[in-house]
Parts: structure tokens; sequence; C-alpha cells
């Protein structure tokens, strides 16, 4: 897996099982997720917008499942929990009503858009697990809401995407009460709860990326590159710019390690990796996001 952002859009490449509630949802197979950023007023069709967008990125739209949104792609969270990852953009402008409304007269203006669009991608979920991870994801998504003061559950367009990777399908079950759904759960909570916060942020420039961390007690820590105070972990001149790699889990040994612990899901460990820390590394992949691991590697070791 990895991801990146390109025209406005969030594109998670992969192999992926997933369940989308969004255009060319249900459960499926796919190798690219998207959540896409449209203008304020966009009302043309989803799934051709969608189509366009994938062949404009050189991506195979039946191989994609995507979102869209009008919100600003600056203010995406981005929450990293060992291999499961949670990507949310949450905008409210048009909440759910709790009443049914009224019709609105025929030259009443179309609302803003508002969504909130959240895609969950972790590992080996069988696919009555996807099922079950929506419906964790939604009470997430409703209790963080609810937390913020806000007396709606959502908006009329919010969408989700629950994307597994891997082939053991060995997780039958994503309730809150697994572990797997207490983390889903908690993730989307700190994610859409971010999310909504960094709404009110006119200054934000770029997305913000959090990671669940053990040290100290279980907490969210915010990452940013700027005043880091672990500069430098691996060595003076590094590149930082891809400190929690895009490519993690990358799986590659010689690069890692999987830890096995009992009762819980193998965790690959690359804290000897240096690779996306190298400069000319670091520059290729960000200009060349779809660059194979092999070719990395490759270049690193001409430079290093």
């Amino acid at each position: 897996m990895r991801y990146y952002l390109r025209s406005n859009s969030l594109i998670v490449r992969g192999k992926f099982r997933i369940c989308s509630s969004g255009p060319q949802g249900g459960i499926r197979n796919c190798t690219t997720l998207i959540n896409h950023q449209v203008q304020n007023d966009f009302s043309h069709d989803p799934e051709k917008e969608l189509e366009l967008l994938s062949y404009s990125l050189g991506l195979s739209y039946a191989d994609t499942a995507g979102l869209l949104t009008a919100v600003d792609m600056n203010t995406l969270c981005i929450l990293s929990w060992d291999t499961m990852m949670v990507f949310v953009t949450a905008g409210i402008t048009h909440p759910d009503p709790v009443q049914p409304s009224p019709p609105a007269p025929e030259d009443t203006p179309a609302p803003a858009p508002g969504t909130i669009n959240i895609i969950v991608l972790t590992r080996d979920l069988h696919d009555q697990a996807l099922v079950d991870a929506v419906i964790t994801t939604t009470e997430a998504k409703v209790l963080a809401l609810r937390d913020a003061g806000y007396d709606f559950a959502g908006t009329v367009t919010d969408a989700v995407i629950i994307a597994s990777e891997g082939t053991g399908k060995t997780i039958r079950y994503a309730g809150s009460a697994t572990e797997t759904g207490r983390r889903i759960h908690e993730a989307v909570y700190t994610g859409v709860t971010k999310a909504l916060l960094r709404q009110s942020d006119i200054k934000k420039k770029k997305p913000s990326f959090f990671i669940r961390s053990g040290i100290g007690g279980p907490h969210w820590v915010v990452w940013e590159k700027e005043h880091c105070p672990y500069y430098p972990c691996h060595y003076q001149g590094q590149r930082c710019d891809l400190c929690y790699c895009p490519l993690y889990p990358c799986g590659d040994t010689t690069l890692g390690d999987w830890i096995v612990k009992p009762e819980r899901a193998p965790v690959f460990a690359c804290t000897r990796c240096l690779l996306n820390h190298h400069p000319q590394v670091t520059s290729h992949l960000l200009r060349n996001p779809e660059a194979t691991l092999l070719e990395l590697k490759s270049l690193y070791s001409k430079n290093h």
C-alpha cells in the first residue's frame, strides 16, 4: 500500500478488498482508493467525474473506488495505528436533519456540499467484517459529532470505504466489542474530531498526520516535520518528508522485520530502514509516487 496527494485528490494504491458506499460501491476487489476535492457548486455526475479523474491520473476506473468532497484537501487527517490507516475529511454545511424538512421551492438554490468522507484501511478482513466495520465507523462518526456539540448524525452525502489488504480473511467480526473494531472506532472518532476542528483553520496548508503512540500511555500524537524534537533520529542531513513511510508496511525483510506477539497481529518494524530518509530517494518518490520498492532500493544503493 502507498498513498499520496495529486490534483486535489488523496490516492491510495494497493490490492484491496473493499466495502464502499461511494460511486461504484458495494463489496469488490480494487487497486485504487480516491477521495477527490470538487468545487462547492459541484452538480455533475459523480461517476463520470471519478471516471475522468481516473483516466487523467493514468488509472483504471474499473479498479478504482472513489469518494467526492467539497472539503479542502489540506484539512485531510491521516491516522496511523500499526498496520491500520484512517483518512478523514469533514464538512458539515449540509447536515442530515433530525426531522424531515418540507420540500423546498423549485427555485431554492441547492445548499453547498458538506460531506464527511472516511477511508479505513486495515488487513485480513473477511467480507462479513467489512460490513461490520462500516457500522463501527458510522457509530464512531456519530459519537464524534455528538461530543463536538452537533445535533445531527452526519450530512446527507457522507460516504465510507472500508478496505482490507492481505489474503488471510481471518477476521470475521469488526464490531466495537472486538479488538479490530475497537481500533477502528477509536481512530475514526479521533479522525472526525480532528478534521472538524481543522475546518475552522483557514490557514491550514497541508494535511495532518496522527500516530497512535503507546509511549507514556496510549495517546494520539500529531507529527510535524518542523521543530521535530527527535531530529536527527538517524543521521544529520536526512530528509524527513517521509518520516512515516507511505509504503508501510512494505514487508521487505531486508529493510525491517515482522514482530510477532501473542494474541496480536504481526507488526512490521522498520526502525533500521534508512531508505526514505536518503535525500535522492525521498525526492524521487515525491516526484514518482508509483515508484517500485526495487527501483527505490536501486537508487539508494547507487547514491549511498
